[in-house]
């Protein structure tokens, strides 16, 4: 009669769940239909009408199940928004193909078209996230979700989930032959050894090594889905995809920014977006150099040297937010506080450096101060997105492993770091994501990493 319960809330959950997105989903692809239909009524007087489009809602939705695209519990951003966006080009290629077979235009123009894409592509992913926190809010988002294996194999993937609940894996207990003070791992109880179960939760999340015992089936066999978790590192796991070779299984971990066809399109993208965006950036690069010359009285840009692709070094332009002898200031300033010397050491950054003007903090808060790298983007010295440029005494100080493949590729003006806190996360997590970020490349990360700047930018999270 448990297992009976537990399955039948484990549907309810996901049910739900998918109604909600397809819902928000809907309520976007028939918003971008209306808009579209509006903006041909306002150029040729066309009436609105977006009768046969509505075909395009229920196709979108039974392919957004199909795809698993709704409720993409356990897929993360990256690839959740990688599916979304395939599927919306299949639907709107099918809408497209109807079009030019059918007697009947779903679609009234390629203005329409186009704008129902366009707008569907920007939102749907965006109205998203207040649904998904509304229903975590309501505790009706994702399911309940056990670990089973040692503390310090589950306490990552735990502390992932608690930070990410987006992904809908919602810890709920812990099954481990480790001894834990409290019977808590980071809130989570422990609700006992390797062989327990527990009727409150539809997905087990299991290092492989158990799946090789004798108690994995009798163990897992009560869970509606089971996830393996294979002993690799973190930081190349983004696209390790399995792999069936005769009776074995393989993962296989694809670098994509060594295929010279994605550098290629990624440098693309880098010149097609700061191109389109130039009237925007631009007369904003104008006004603010004038803003500084005028407060300041001294020249509104800033350059020091930096390790780019392949070591080579290069003059990243930046507005200055310093004061003139900024060198000496720093030099003193270290000299007599030991905490500052410390803090300069461990991240060669300051949290309240006294060398920034008043200016310099609103435009360091905001990242505008790296607004004019652009001009360097279009140089092909950085990317939009990369790991962060480095002067030479910073660079040394990462570990090896770290600066062998921040090298391979130019560096950006916003990255993974940025996105991870910035400078609270420190050298060490420079270390981690910005490697991350290299062996894990893909349009999407890209796309991804962009749209969470901009949230980071307006919250100024960790930026000083």
């Amino acid at each position: 009669m448990a297992d009976v319960k537990k399955s039948s809330s484990f549907w309810r959950r996901k049910a739900l769940d998918i109604a909600s997105l397809c819902f928000s989903d809907s309520l976007v692809l028939l918003i971008g239909l209306y808009l579209g239909n509006w903006i041909i009524f306002k150029i040729h007087g066309i009436p609105v009408s977006v009768h046969y489009a509505l075909a395009l809602i229920p196709v979108w939705c039974i392919g957004a199940v199909i795809t698993q695209s709704v409720p993409a519990w356990g897929l993360g951003a990256v690839e959740e928004l990688r599916r979304t966006q395939l599927l919306l080009l299949a639907v709107f290629a099918l809408a497209g193909i109807a079009v030019f077979f059918g007697r009947t235009q779903f679609l009234s123009s390629r203005i329409v078209y186009l704008v129902s894409y366009l707008f569907s592509a920007i939102f749907i992913p965006l109205a998203r996230i207040p649904v998904k926190k509304m229903l975590l809010a309501a505790g009706r988002w994702g399911c309940p979700t056990v670990l089973y294996g040692a503390v310090s194999q589950i306490s990552g993937v735990l502390e992932t989930f608690q930070k990410n609940e987006e992904l809908g894996y919602i810890p709920c207990g812990i099954f481990t032959d480790d001894s834990v003070a409290g019977g808590q791992v980071l809130g989570v109880p422990v609700l006992g050894p390797l062989t327990g179960q527990t009727p409150d939760a539809a997905v087990a999340i299991v290092p492989v090594a158990f799946a090789e015992g004798p108690d994995f089936d009798k163990t897992l066999a009560g869970y509606q889905r089971v996830v393996l978790l294979p002993d690799i590192k973190e930081d190349v796991f983004l696209w390790a995809v399995p792999r069936t070779l005769g009776t074995l299984i393989g993962m296989e971990i694809t670098s994509n920014l060594l295929n010279p066809f994605a550098r290629i399109f990624k440098r693309g993208v880098d010149l097609f977006l700061t191109l389109l965006t130039a009237p925007l950036w631009l007369p904003l690069t104008v006004i603010l150099s004038l803003l500084i010359l005028l407060i300041d009285r001294q020249n509104p840009f800033f350059m020091q040297e930096r390790i780019g692709k392949k070591n080579r070094l290069f003059h990243p332009v930046k507005f200055r937010t310093m004061v003139r002898n900024a060198d000496q200031v720093l030099k003193e300033t270290l000299a007599a506080d030991e905490a500052l010397r410390k803090e300069w050491e461990q991240n060669c950054k300051l949290r309240n450096d006294p060398r920034v003007t008043p200016l310099g903090k609103i435009l360091r808060r905001t990242s505008l101060d790296e607004l004019p790298q652009l001009f360097n983007v279009l140089a092909g010295q950085m990317a939009l997105v990369g790991p962060r440029p480095l002067p030479d005494y910073h660079h040394e100080q990462l570990a090896e492993s770290a600066r062998a493949p921040r090298t391979r590729v130019r560096p950006g003006m916003t990255g993974l770091w940025q996105i991870s806190g910035r400078s609270e996360s420190g050298t060490a997590g420079m270390e981690k994501w910005d490697t991350y970020y290299v062996r894990n490349w893909s349009i999407w990360l890209d796309i991804t990493i962009l749209a969470r700047t901009v949230a980071s930018v307006i919250s100024s999270k960790g930026a000083y």
